[in-house]
């Protein structure tokens, strides 16, 4: 995938899960992630949004717990991709913060993503 900037119009973490939510196809939910990451790199609870809608539309926890993995990649080492950008970059996130999100995730049905989340937890600090 080509990298093709911020988006023209900044898309705040609430615009992104609710036009993702609503949105069946995968493709555009994916530029959606990108558009709302790109315009607030500093925000870890993107990706578990990402992971909620995708459990909405039916994702398996594999996927989840792939699509969660990476997210705390990008936060338990901040240095990588965004590196030099200068604007919002993000901190690192430590595994208690992790695992207080997947215990949220739970208590609010999100089920699937809860056990991906610490899954993903697991693997990554193990």
């Amino acid at each position: 995938m080509s990298f093709v900037g911020p988006p023209d119009t900044p898309l705040s973490p609430e615009a992104f899960y609710s036009q993702a939510l609503a949105t069946e196809d995968a493709g555009q939910r994916r530029r959606l992630f990108a558009d709302a990451r790109q315009s607030n790199p500093g925000s870890y609870q993107l990706w578990i949004k990402a992971a909620e809608i995708e459990e909405h539309w039916g994702a398996d926890e594999a996927r989840l717990e792939d699509l969660l993995t990476r997210g705390i990649t990008v936060f338990k080492n901040p240095g990588g991709s965004y590196s030099g950008s200068g604007f919002g970059e993000p901190q690192p996130v430590t595994q208690h913060t992790w695992e207080t999100e997947a215990a949220t995730a739970e208590s609010q049905g999100k089920d699937k993503t809860a056990k991906a989340l610490r899954a993903a937890v697991e693997k990554s600090f193990a």
